[in-house]
């Protein structure tokens, strides 16, 4: 059965989905107040004080982790021919792309949601007004078209209430808010827009808010906003849809409501929906216009599980046993008792390592320390336990703290950091999965569409060998009658490219990169026409060293086969002699081939040197 998208039955649909999302995010609120500190917003002062910031260790941990830079991306084809040059085009375009958006940003924000909970982002095509295209290019009456990707608050995303997968999801989409006069004036300068301006005009603005506006953002004054909800359809198809041959996917539904749907009722009577936008055929991949980033799959739901959810008992328990101690350390007091006023006066007063005559009552003074209350030995020992048990469930220990402690053996330490090392592997690599849906929805509108135009910048000049002044530009499109799919096309990140590569683990991967070189040297020799570049080119991409391929250049493997042949020419030569009779001083004493041996064996060292020297070459501009 078709979903119905009469507007009653999607403001139906969408407080469903919306209601299932706030009770997923039930936890998070408090969880943000201990996370950002009691003085950040005025919803969060009355929250309880937690001394042990757990939330902050963690995510101040793990982001550096998961994204410290910019991804560089890779593109390849899974068949020969054209579509190589179209897959070398999407990754000087993709690569330029995330420079110019600087996506590492956006990362940040999306990361750290994800580990609150989950984490949504939107991709969609934007007018690229600023741009000046080439002279004489044929797009220069269109408007330049840009990707772009954006944030969606977990608050404003909602998906399909029943669904188990997110692939199986009948509906998803976010709510956003417009000034109403805005919106409307947005309506009016797009008129083929099939936007409803009377629709606009009659919506009632900031009739309700939803119960976290209310709480986090209690000042916020009247901005005569309308909320506006977008739905993505992805069964349904619309008569004049051009159809999924041409990219089109699904369809859009834009209504507006007198109140945020997270509220049942604005004073009492129903919320109202109302079309203010004809429904229009979504371009862009089949997988709609959203990704999710999350961390762990919980079966039959579509929102997944985050590390901070599923450690909320422990951390709870946590500061629970500290600030017992905490009071009981407030109530600890020391007390000095004497026999005599004038003593006690005289202790009270005096300072630090002072030396004083202290009258004595009958003949001697008595003195003597009182300890009152603090922290017992079983509050310290349910604070290191529950600490422990926290920092088990998430994954933490002393190495990945950055701390060194002597505490337990090497053994017990290495297979504790093994442990937690691939946890946050794991995540990592959930996080790496999500940002190549996120790139791949960009590299969508990059291969269909011709109104992407962007110049590629000097590092794509100068990698593509182009002479100063001829700048080259990336241009989407024109690729429908090449016989090839979009879906030949694999893209991935390159490995560590998102993390922080610091001087010593590139010199590492470069030390590393040498000895592989230096190794191959021999079977190069022996073996030149196998594919060395190809096989570099694996081994650069597993280390992190992309140009790893290109120290093998073209001429050395040209040396290496005349080598051969010289030496293959010269034992055959010296096999032919040898069934001649000849004396045995014209034989040699190094016997048959062995000057060309010789020969090679010399220059190996020399080989050997050129190839250092082009791998600290290559590490000073950059490439490690």
């Amino acid at each position: 059965m078709v979903l119905k998208t009469d507007k009653a039955s999607l403001v139906e649909e969408i407080n469903a989905a919306i209601v299932l999302r706030d009770g997923h995010l039930e936890g998070m609120s408090d969880q943000m107040d201990k996370y950002h500190g009691p003085f950040y917003n005025s919803g969060a002062a009355d929250g309880e004080y937690a001394p042990e910031n757990t939330y902050y260790e963690y995510v101040s941990l793990m982001i550096p982790r998961l994204v410290f830079d910019n991804p560089r991306v890779r593109v390849a084809s899974r068949r020969p021919g054209a579509q190589a040059e179209v897959a070398e085009a999407l990754r000087h375009g993709l690569n330029r792309w995330v420079r110019d958006t600087d996506m590492r940003r956006l990362l940040v924000e999306l990361a750290t949601d994800m580990l609150f909970n989950f984490s949504v982002c939107l991709v969609r095509q934007q007018d690229n007004k600023g741009l000046t295209l080439p002279n004489g290019d044929p797009q220069d009456s269109a408007t330049p078209k840009w990707p772009r990707v954006e944030r969606v608050s977990q608050r404003r995303f909602f998906v399909d209430s029943d669904a188990s997968r997110w692939e199986d999801a009948r509906f998803m989409g976010h709510e956003w808010k417009r000034d109403r006069d805005d919106l409307v004036q947005m309506a009016k300068d797009d008129p083929e827009g099939g936007w409803n301006v009377d629709a606009i005009e009659g919506m009632a603005t900031d009739a309700g808010r939803s119960e976290w506006e209310t709480k986090n953002k209690p000042d916020v004054p009247d901005r005569g906003e309308v909320y506006v909800y977008e739905v993505w359809v992805p069964e349904v198809e619309l008569d004049d849809s051009p159809g999924s041959e041409s990219g089109f996917h699904g369809t859009i539904y834009t209504l507006a409501a007198n109140s945020s749907l997270s509220s049942t009722s604005v004073d009492g009577d129903p919320i109202k929906g109302e079309f203010i936008r004809d429904p229009r055929p979504f371009y862009g991949p089949r997988t709609g216009p959203y990704a999710m980033f999350g961390v762990y799959k919980v079966p039959d739901m579509v929102y997944p599980l985050s590390p901070l959810t599923a450690v909320e008992g422990q951390i709870q328990e946590l500061n629970t046993h500290v600030l017992s101690a905490s009071a009981s350390m407030m109530k600890h007091k020391r007390i000095v008792g004497v026999n005599d006023p004038r003593t006690a006066a005289l202790i009270k007063n005096v300072k630090h390592d002072y030396v004083a005559v202290v009258p004595f009552e009958d003949g001697r003074a008595l003195v003597q320390e009182f300890e009152l209350g603090g922290q017992t030995e079983q509050q310290a020992n349910w604070i290191a336990v529950s600490r422990q048990r926290a920092d088990r469930v998430l994954g933490m220990d002393e190495a990945i703290r950055g701390n060194v402690t002597g505490v337990g053996t090497a053994t017990e330490h290495s297979i504790a950091s093994e442990s937690a090392a691939t946890r946050m592997a794991y995540i990592r690599q959930s996080f790496t999965d999500s940002v190549v849906n996120v790139l791949r929805a960009v590299a969508f509108y990059m291969y269909h569409d011709d109104q992407v135009v962007f110049p590629l910048g000097e590092e794509a000049m100068l990698e593509l060998g182009l002479a100063p002044g001829e700048e080259p530009w990336f241009q989407g499109g024109g690729h429908s009658e090449s016989g090839y799919s979009f879906d030949d096309l694999e893209l991935e990140i390159e490995p560590y490219s998102m993390e922080r590569s610091s001087e010593g683990l590139v010199q590492k991967r470069s030390l590393e990169a040498h000895q592989i070189l230096m190794g191959s040297l021999p079977s190069m020799q022996q073996f030149p026409d196998y594919p060395w570049k190809d096989h570099f080119a694996k081994i650069g991409n597993a280390m992190n060293m992309p140009d790893m391929a290109d120290l093998v250049t073209d001429e050395l493997l040209a040396r290496f086969a005349a080598d051969l042949q010289r030496t293959q020419e010269s034992e055959a030569a010296a096999m032919q002699q040898s069934s001649q009779p000849r004396m045995k001083k014209d034989v040699g004493g190094g016997g048959v081939g062995a000057p060309n041996r010789a020969k090679l064996a010399q220059s190996a060292p020399k080989l050997g040197e050129m190839m250092g020297q082009m791998l600290q070459a290559q590490q000073q501009q950059g490439g490690g």
